[in-house]
């Protein structure tokens, strides 16, 4: 979503409060105009589509009509995987308490076999009669024992053969050889013979094989987890194992082969619990987890995913990612469109559909946070997870089928204005606004643009928003027929204006605010009147702010009106930054206070700028040395009395030097070197015959030095 800048927009309201909210917004409300725009597929996909697909393109179109068919049982939690009959029903696997196999027919469903296993089914396929031998009969795997099951449409169910495999995540039926190709963890694919017979085909070392397809020239391609990589196998030339490309992520969930193109989905999973040794994992709706052998994914997985388009020539394209799901399957159409089914934790499971020229459309949203299974022949049929139902797509859009955008957040109460709009067909625009993020009774009820204009000559139709004011706003957009497009919305708002606020004001490099003092010089230099007067300050909407700054002396008086005045000294223009170098030898020495006055007037006009202020605590301003007095020496006891003075701060430091000698430290009388005003007494140390030079030195608490010299004679 983008952030424009538009010109300014009126206010209405449909209530009498937001009546009352509009005419206290209204005097408040400055500053340039903002606009939400919603336009790029990203945009579109953060709000919900109900019936209607959005596209890359940045489109909303009419979609599909979906019936959904829950599973006669309520055990079954899932349907993990469909495969379509030669006469066009369709079988689905289901996963539950049991595994069960129903068959899809003319709209109804019908319990076909219970299985024999305590899993999931995890993979179905047809294996054809040989001629003048009748039907084909169903082949279906479960997950955690390696059994491959041969059900009949009548319910017979006999073991058809067993692999050494923990999992079995793929079966794929093999003409060339008239064989059954079974993929599964550890890393292996067999070769599963009509008579039971098993033959390992190929061990790839992963731990996973996820994905398997079957080009036309009968080589085999197969997916791998966790490394993500797709290999390509003649299963006639043991050994010509073949790695083709090395994904980043966790696994090649998918791979399908459609007109010498593969297609591969590569989910990179993250599991925030791994599970600990030894201890067995049940299978989830994602099938195999990272790092799990076939692990659950569950409320603890999260993923993303990519979509992959492999030419002949090896170029490896990517088509489409997904940063909030992961893939569980694909599947392409008799037209050779390819569909890809995503779950979406916590969110409303997804189906994608890529066409030819690379348009990605999310052609669905259901309920069920898992889309698991797919079968487009000649129905669309999606089997979901969580919970277990089968939907069937008609090509009539649904009843009332809308795109609703996300919450838009004008991160202040605003003013809304014009609703700009690109489309075609019969479309109804709606708004509702409120005060809280997530649309609840108080929020307002939908209402249509008002005033709407004419298609201007660019193609943009317009409306005002009728929804009052608040921080607030969605947009509902109604698709009525197949021809109904919506590209672009544009909708312009005006923040009420907020006050920025001075958090903060430090004057000098004094921690505690008690001096104006510059920071410390180094290497021998002279002390700097300079100070750095710094501040913070929060500026919620942003508007571009400027600042003045003023100080004033403290004097004690009987009458506060006589406290003498600010005096300005960031100039005469305001300052921009948040920070000033004053020279404080521009004032007398002695206490002050400073102002911080921050204003948005550059933001907004006079009658709605918003300033404010904060004054600092009492600081001092020392910009005189101090002095020593009454310097005395008595060469009867070798001793050196006086006192420093400073008029303004206290002092900081007393020392001597004798002869060039480092300056050491000298203590007051009273042993606590806090006052202005300081006695001492100076007992020197032992001195040779002759004369000798003492240096006497005193700082203040502002860095100010005074030194005083003597020569003194020695015995």
């Amino acid at each position: 979503m983008k952030i424009d800048m538009l010109q300014a927009s009126g206010c209405r309201a449909g209530t009498a409060l937001a009546m009352l909210i509009c005419l206290w917004a209204g005097p408040a409300a400055a500053g340039p105009v903002r606009s939400f725009r919603v336009t790029s597929y990203k945009d579109l996909s953060e709000g919900e589509a109900q019936g209607v697909m959005l596209s890359s393109r940045g489109e909303v179109v009419a979609g599909w009509g979906a019936e959904r068919l829950a599973l006669p049982s309520l055990s079954d939690d899932s349907v993990r995987a469909l495969v379509a009959a030669p006469d066009g029903a369709v079988y689905l696997g289901t996963g539950g308490d049991s595994p069960r196999i129903y068959l899809y027919e003319r709209g109804t469903l019908r319990l076909v076999a219970q299985l024999p296993a305590s899993t999931w089914v995890t993979a179905l396929c047809i294996l054809p009669a040989r001629p003048g031998q009748g039907a084909g009969e169903l082949l279906a795997a479960t997950a955690q024992d390696g059994r491959i099951f041969q059900v009949s449409r009548t319910g017979q169910v006999r073991l058809f053969g067993r692999v050494e495999a923990e999992h079995v995540w793929a079966l794929l039926y093999d003409a060339r050889r008239d064989r059954v190709l079974v993929a599964g963890g550890p890393g292996r694919v067999f070769a599963l013979e009509r008579n039971g017979r098993v033959q390992p085909l190929v061990d790839t070392g992963a731990r996973q094989v996820l994905g398997l397809a079957q080009g036309d020239d009968g080589q085999l391609y197969l997916g791998t987890a966790n490394d993500a990589v797709l290999y390509r196998l003649d299963p006639d030339r043991p050994g010509s194992l073949r790695a083709l490309h090395d994904f980043a992520g966790t696994e090649v969930r998918a791979v399908v082969w459609s007109r010498g193109v593969l297609y591969v989905a590569v989910n990179d999973m993250q599991r925030e619990a791994p599970p600990r040794p030894g201890v067995r994992i049940a299978l989830g709706p994602a099938g195999a987890g990272p790092g799990s052998g076939g692990g659950k994914a569950g409320p603890t997985d999260r993923g993303k995913g990519a979509l992959y388009r492999i030419e002949p020539s090896g170029q490896v394209e990517q088509i489409h990612a997904i940063s909030d799901g992961f893939w569980n399957a694909l599947q392409v159409d008799g037209d050779g469109q390819l569909f890809a089914a995503a779950s979406t934790p916590g969110g409303r499971g997804r189906l994608y559909w890529v066409r030819p020229d690379r348009t990605v459309l999310t052609a669905l949203e259901l309920k069920e946070s898992d889309l698991l299974a797919l079968s487009f022949g000649k129905e669309r049929l999606v089997g979901t997870g969580n919970s277990g139902a089968l939907y069937r797509l008609k090509d009539t859009p649904a009843k009332g089928a809308h795109y609703l955008s996300k919450v838009l957040d004008a991160q202040a109460p605003a003013r809304w204005g014009t609703l700009r709009y690109v489309g075609q067909g019969t479309l109804r625009l709606e708004t509702r606004s409120g005060n809280v993020a997530r649309p609840d009774a108080t929020w307002s009820p939908w209402e249509p643009l008002a005033r709407p204009e004419p298609p201007a000559p660019t193609g943009e139709i317009a409306g005002k928003v009728a929804s009052p004011p608040g921080r607030y706003l969605q947009v509902r957009a109604t698709l009525a027929d197949r021809a109904s497009v919506l590209q672009d919305f544009t909708i312009a708002y005006q923040p009420i204006n907020q006050r920025a606020r001075v958090l903060e004001v430090q004057v000098g490099e004094d921690p505690l605010g008690h001096l104006a003092r510059a920071a410390r010089p180094g290497g021998g230099k002279p002390r700097q009147p300079v100070v750095k007067i710094r501040w913070k300050v929060d500026n919620p909407d942003e508007d571009e702010l400027v600042y003045r700054v003023y100080v004033r002396p403290l004097r004690a008086r009987p009458d506060p009106t006589l406290q003498p005045g600010w005096l300005l000294i960031s100039g005469p223009e305001p300052l921009s930054r948040t920070e000033l170098d004053w020279n404080t030898e521009t004032v007398a020495d002695g206490a002050y206070e400073a102002r911080v006055v921050a204003s948005d007037e550059r933001s907004n006009p006079a009658e709605t700028a918003l300033s404010d202020e904060m004054i600092t605590p009492p600081f001092l301003v020392d910009n005189r040395r101090p002095e020593l007095q009454e310097v005395k020496y008595n060469p009867i006891r070798a001793e050196v009395t006086g006192r420093a003075a400073d008029a303004t701060s206290p002092l900081g430091e007393l020392s001597y030097a004798v002869d060039g000698g480092d300056f050491l430290p000298l203590a007051p009388r009273d042993g606590i070197l806090d006052d202005p005003i300081e006695e001492f007494t100076l007992r020197l140390p032992r001195l040779g015959p002759g004369p000798h030079v003492l240096v006497l030195r005193a700082i203040d608490a502002a860095d100010n030095v005074a030194l005083l010299q003597l020569v003194v004679q020695g015995r």
